[in-house]
């Protein structure tokens, strides 16, 4: 690919994706703690103090031990509600960062910044544009904690682990303790983003075993680290009360049968209905150049010298052990901020397994033929992405949210609560239903009912006896 096409397709990108991150940003600035579990975290920590809330949600809860830590530093503990209008913008950064790393470190020395950054950008398009809920992902502080802070720390692993690749794998010190503390943060995050990390350290595993036959003392040590991260998660003694009450839950039959039928209609809905086709068509030249330098295959990196099958058989199982887990833990299909990081697992394995394919038939096919038309393809793959991303639900949605006032509004009305709340001395509030609900940026409300969880949290949080919803709220359909 020449220097100036490459410039072109980076600038592109680049446009695109502050096309993107414009709207996110200016939404963020409209964000507010939601009432799902937001403000129950809170309480939490106010109530026993940093350190116990801890305990308490590991044995009550959820053995989610780093997403609890994060949680339990709700803004809203010190009430600084306008943290959750700058953290979305931190993680968003991170994402950025993340997606660049890991185009970096996979590319290496072997190409300039222009096509890394291309790279980066491209995994970033893909996987921003696709997310199955933006809220979840991004804007609700506890969905962000779990999945969004974790799926970018699991970029910046995958970075680190090409970065000590490249230097030997050995047991250099530095490396082995970011990856270690990588590995425990990332699995303490949630159940999802635990058989991400498993599924890298099993790829590993699998290729020193070919390659080597034996395992070396780096692996060894990182599955040590993997294995104990495991174990203090799935033995919480909260799991088994957020788990017991589920009809479906354990049930393995029922779990292959629904996650296979499920796959069976995810994969080709974001092969066609995604950017994921031309961006990742867009990417092949440059796996081209990466692979087709070397002239032996011992001169590729380990994790390159897989066979493609082997590949394949890793990422489709990868995939269908994250859409099972929710099968498999609570009986229904995943719901979608476990969407959003099914997405990505299937996005970087199809980028993986591209390079592994081109690897195997780099000799046995001569790209010479397509030269005559190869700008004009590298340029329609690109507008292609660029249409298929900008039809999508995620930048509709953001614009919709952001041009049409929604956001904005729903800023307005919420600001009004707290000051209603902040002034009344009744210690019965009722509040009516906001008139503005944005999809982007909205999770849940408080109910008719001041029993429920939700509207007790608030209204511990306020100081307030009970809070009711004086109606039923016209909430969006996501």
């Amino acid at each position: 690919m020449s220097t100036s096409l490459s410039r072109v397709i980076t600038v592109l990108l680049a446009l695109f994706a502050i096309v993107i991150i414009v709207p996110l940003i200016a939404l963020a600035t409209y964000n507010h703690p939601s009432p799902t579990d937001d403000y129950c975290f809170a309480n939490t920590a106010l109530h026993f103090g940093f350190w116990e809330a801890q305990q308490l949600y590991y044995d009550g809860w959820t053995g989610r031990y780093f997403h609890n830590f994060i949680v339990h530093t709700n803004p809203i503990v010190i009430g600084w509600f306008g943290g959750y209008k700058v953290y979305p913008v931190i993680l968003l950064a991170l994402l950025v960062g993340g997606c660049y790393a890991l185009a970096s470190q996979w590319l290496s020395r072997f190409f300039d910044t222009t096509v890394k950054l291309a790279v980066g950008l491209g995994i970033f398009v893909g996987f921003i544009t696709t997310l199955n809920s933006i809220p979840e992902y991004m804007y609700w502080y506890t969905g962000l904690a779990s999945y969004g802070l974790s799926s970018t720390l699991f970029l910046f692993l995958l970075a680190v682990f090409l970065a000590h690749q490249r230097k030997g794998f050995g047991l250099q010190p530095g490396f082995l303790l970011a990856e270690s503390l990588l590995i425990t943060a990332i699995i303490g995050s949630s159940e999802m983003t635990m058989v991400l990390v498993l599924s890298v350290l099993g790829l590993i595993t699998l290729g020193d075993l070919i390659q080597r036959r034996r395992l070396s003392a780096t692996i060894l040590i990182l599955l040590a680290v993997g294995a104990v991260s495991c174990y203090f998660l799935m033995k919480a003694p909260g799991n088994s009360v957020r788990l017991g009450g589920n009809p479906e839950g354990r049930n393995v039959p029922f779990t292959l049968i629904a996650s296979l039928w499920y796959a069976a209609t995810y994969v080709p809905r974001q092969l066609l209905l995604t950017p994921w086709l031309p961006l990742a068509l867009l990417y092949l030249p440059v796996a081209w150049q990466l692979v087709g330098s070397r002239q032996r295959l011992s001169d590729l990196p380990p994790y390159l010298r897989l066979h493609p099958l082997l590949g394949i058989a890793h990422g489709a199982l990868t995939v269908l052990a994250l859409i099972s887990l929710h099968f498999y833990g609570v009986g229904i299909p995943p719901i979608p901020r476990l969407i959003n990081l099914v997405n990505l697992a299937f996005w970087l394995s199809l980028l993986y397994n591209l390079t592994l394919l081109v690897v195997a038939f780099r000799h046995r096919f001569q790209p010479d033929s397509l030269q005559p038309y190869f700008r004009s393809l590298m340029m329609a793959l690109t507008v292609w992405a660029i249409i298929t991303a900008s039809t999508g639900k995620v930048v509709r949605t953001v614009y919709g949210d952001w041009l049409s006032g929604r956001a904005a509004q729903y800023d307005r009305e919420m600001k009004a609560r707290y000051e209603e709340l902040a002034k009344s001395t009744n210690p019965n509030m009722l509040m009516t239903p906001l008139a503005t609900y944005p999809v982007s940026l909205f999770m849940d409300d408080i109910h008719t009912d001041p029993k429920h969880l939700w509207n007790r949290c608030w209204a511990e949080y306020f100081h307030k006896k009970t809070v009711t919803l004086t109606g039923k709220p016209n909430l969006p359909t996501p």
